[in-house]
């Protein structure tokens, strides 16, 4: 029987999640059994401390030289399978691309629960540079600001009727049962190197990135539920058929949905406004434009609107890679199939810092996923067994050339 090495490379990912099916682990069986050399791998595999260890390395994105050592060091494998640009395509992709590199016989870095909690490094200069956290400041209708990041549980103030409470990290609107008058707006604005939760009035849930800001009303209005946002959210919006929930996003494109859950990414230094429908259904449009007709999504569909083209469309792709678009929600970074440009711009967001190539910008691609609360000097001591090297003067990340 002749394997496709990414379909065993999945199975083995899916083990060590604890998510194989019967036909699964059957087939999984199947294959460890078919060879002592199999078996042998496959205990090597389970053995923790040894996966530690050799999990403890992130190399660059090269497919084919990847497949090349897979095929030259696991020949139980069978022959070589062409495979398209991405090495795996299913929602536990990472897990599958670390069990492929780790048979054959190179190093992949596999940041999960055993390594939640890292040491705080410090760099050369004595710099301690550490993950983003929870916090933001909240704009009140008069302008006032409360920085989150320190209060404790609570009512932290009234506005219109509705009562803002903080509880557990969170920001919870409880508007009161009676009529508010008027429309007034608070907005949440996070950071670089922070990100925080809200609960909208209607119950809609809200988790906002770092470096981003949402601008809402204190009540919603009788017909419409409406917000503004720039940067990168994760909405849950609660149903209600007679109130369509509508996302304004960076001033140019519309999000109307009526209960869904979707991510929107919209950071100005993106090539484009990228909205993921997880599931539900909404609709996306550029108004005033010749799309204001809009595109409904289905789940697992993206939208995507270019953020500085002049000409204006929205298209659409299809099979997205849900966990690599959630994986910030879920204290994750994915780096999988991340160009070095676009982890340095997530790296400034959540680390408040700037960065800089001092030669250019290496063509490198990578592909794995780790903990966000990894430190900054632990994370680029990972990267530096690439293509790149980095020298940190105070805020500021420098990229070199090796």
């Amino acid at each position: 029987m002749t394997e496709n090495i990414h379909y065993i490379a999945g199975l083995i990912g899916k083990h060590l999640r604890n998510s194989l099916n019967a036909e699964e682990n059957s087939a999984l069986e199947e294959w460890i059994n078919s060879s002592e050399h199999n078996r042998q791998l496959f205990e090597e595999i389970n053995d923790q401390q040894q996966l530690l260890a050799n999990l403890h390395r992130f190399y660059a994105y090269d497919s084919d030289r990847i497949s090349a050592k897979i095929r030259e060091q696991v020949p139980a494998f069978g022959p070589p399978v062409h495979q398209p640009a991405r090495i795996v395509h299913s929602r536990w992709k990472w897990a599958a691309a670390a069990a492929v590199l780790l048979l054959a016989g190179s190093t992949y870095l596999l940041m999960t629960d055993q390594l939640k909690q890292p040491p705080v490094v410090a760099v050369a200069d004595h710099v301690t540079i550490a993950p983003g956290k929870e916090g933001a400041i909240l704009t009140l209708a008069d302008g006032r600001e409360v920085v989150l990041d320190s209060l404790g549980n609570g009512v932290i103030a009234q506005q219109n009727g509705t009562s803002v409470v903080l509880s557990n990290g969170q920001l919870i609107y409880d508007p009161a049962r009676e009529n508010a008058s008027g429309v007034q707006y608070n907005q949440m604005t996070t950071p670089k190197g922070r990100q925080f939760r809200v609960t909208l009035p209607d119950g809609t849930k809200v988790w906002l990135n770092a470096a981003s800001s949402i601008r809402y009303p204190t009540v919603f209005a009788e017909n419409e539920r409406k917000v503004e946002v720039f940067g990168e959210a994760c909405f849950e919006v609660a149903k209600d058929a007679g109130k369509p929930f509508l996302v304004t996003v960076n001033n140019k494109a519309e999000i109307s949905v009526l209960g869904t859950l979707f991510n929107v990414n919209a950071y100005e230094n993106e090539d484009a406004i990228n909205t993921t429908l997880l599931n539900g259904s909404v609709k996306v449009a550029i108004p005033s434009s010749a799309r204001a007709d809009g595109v409904i999504l289905k789940p697992g569909q993206q939208a995507r609107i270019g953020m500085h083209k002049t000409t204006e469309d929205i298209q659409v792709l299809n099979n997205e890679d849900l966990e690599k678009i959630m994986a910030w929600k879920n204290g994750l970074f994915n780096f999988e199939g991340a160009h070095l440009e676009e982890v340095m711009r997530q790296l400034e967001r959540w680390y408040n810092i700037d960065v800089v190539y001092e030669n250019g910008i290496p063509d490198i691609r990578f592909l794995g996923e780790m903990s966000r609360q990894i430190a900054l000097a632990d994370l680029l001591e990972i990267l530096r067994r690439t293509e790149v090297d980095f020298r940190v003067e105070g805020r500021k990340l420098i990229v070199l050339n090796k």
